[in-house]
């Protein structure tokens, strides 16, 4: 019989030593066509293993830095303010530092893409006018692909920007086709004439870090990134459209219990408290941004995306203020 995936045995260790009854561990194991034999024979070897104390050990250090995360919380909670993500006209770069970088809050900013072209002039025929002929790469098959952010290059096709915002005018609602980051953003050779008609918010982001640091969103209302979250800061801005943010505390660590990735398997939009019922405890921010606006969305902060519209956003990560927080610093299985 087949060894267990590693993700799966990940799964159990921690469950097991967490001295969760085996069959509780098998009622919520999440991972579907899993036989029951091999998970038995799995926390057998598991309670068997001469190491058993150094893994509970190591299970013991990560429940701490969860209640650590928890007591956190529950003091948040005594200030209401930090229950919702403040709407604020116009920032200043040290005002920004104080009020959302240092501390690492969500804030919506409202007024100050009043210099960005792009608000005005991306409109539907202006971009299949201008930059209609360059070559993209479309995520396809996303409403009938399971994990589709976890398998972004696997089901896209490359395509022409104009027969993508054909699509877009015809279907209005779909989760069908997305065109997401990982396109180079703005700085690629065929779109990067559009990057005048863009700000940097006076002095908060550097104008000249731009290659691998400016991203285009483009899709039809009902789009959905699932919830996840990013090793780097970002600020957000919606050029056209609508769409409605999920922000959870990464001070909630249970969430990254079953992460694939960057990627928790929760709904936000629908807690399943009788799969995870320590959701219960978790609290959701919700936010939509429109038209002009930009969602500050700090380094680690659990994020769910549904655009309610057709949607143009740029999301930018490259601020004056630098920390090392990316791909490279981001802890992965294997590196030390």
């Amino acid at each position: 019989m087949a060894p267990l995936p590693r993700a799966v045995r990940t799964w159990l260790t921690e469950a097991w030593f967490r001295d969760v009854p085996e069959a509780q561990i098998v009622e919520a194991l999440p991972f579907p066509g899993v036989p029951l034999a091999s998970v038995s024979r799995f926390l057998q070897s598991l309670a068997d293993s001469p190491h058993a104390e150094e893994f509970g050990d190591l299970v013991t250090r990560i429940a701490r830095l969860e209640w650590q995360g928890r007591v956190r919380l529950q003091s948040g909670r005594l200030d209401p303010s930090r229950r919702r993500v403040p709407r604020v006209k116009r920032l200043s770069h040290r005002a920004f530092i104080e009020q959302a970088y240092a501390p690492n809050r969500p804030i919506v900013v409202t007024d100050m893409m009043r210099d960005w072209k792009a608000v005005t002039r991306w409109t539907w025929p202006f971009l299949r006018r201008n930059v209609g002929t360059a070559e993209v790469q479309v995520m396809e098959a996303r409403e009938t692909t399971q994990q589709y952010d976890l398998n972004v290059e696997r089901i896209s096709e490359p395509t022409t920007l104009g027969e993508f915002i054909g699509w877009i005018e015809r279907v209005r609602h779909s989760n069908a086709r997305y065109l997401v980051a990982r396109n180079n953003g703005l700085t690629a050779p065929g779109l990067r004439s559009l990057m005048g008609d863009i700000g940097f918010f006076s002095g908060i982001l550097n104008r000249r870090l731009l290659d691998g640091f400016v991203y285009l969103w483009l899709g039809a209302g009902g789009t959905v990134t699932p919830l996840h979250h990013d090793t780097a800061n970002n600020l957000f801005c919606q050029v056209r459209g609508r769409k409605r943010f999920i922000l959870i505390d990464p001070a909630n660590a249970e969430l990254l219990r079953d992460v694939l990735s960057y990627y928790s398997p929760i709904d936000a939009e629908r807690f399943d408290l009788q799969r995870f019922p320590w959701l219960a405890e978790v609290d959701r921010m919700t936010v939509t941004v429109g038209p002009g606006e930009a969602l500050f969305i700090p380094s680690g902060w659990w994020h769910h995306v549904r655009s309610l519209s057709p949607s143009i956003s740029v999301s930018m990560t490259n601020f004056t203020k630098l920390l090392d927080t990316d791909d490279a610093s981001y802890p992965v299985p294997g590196r030390r």
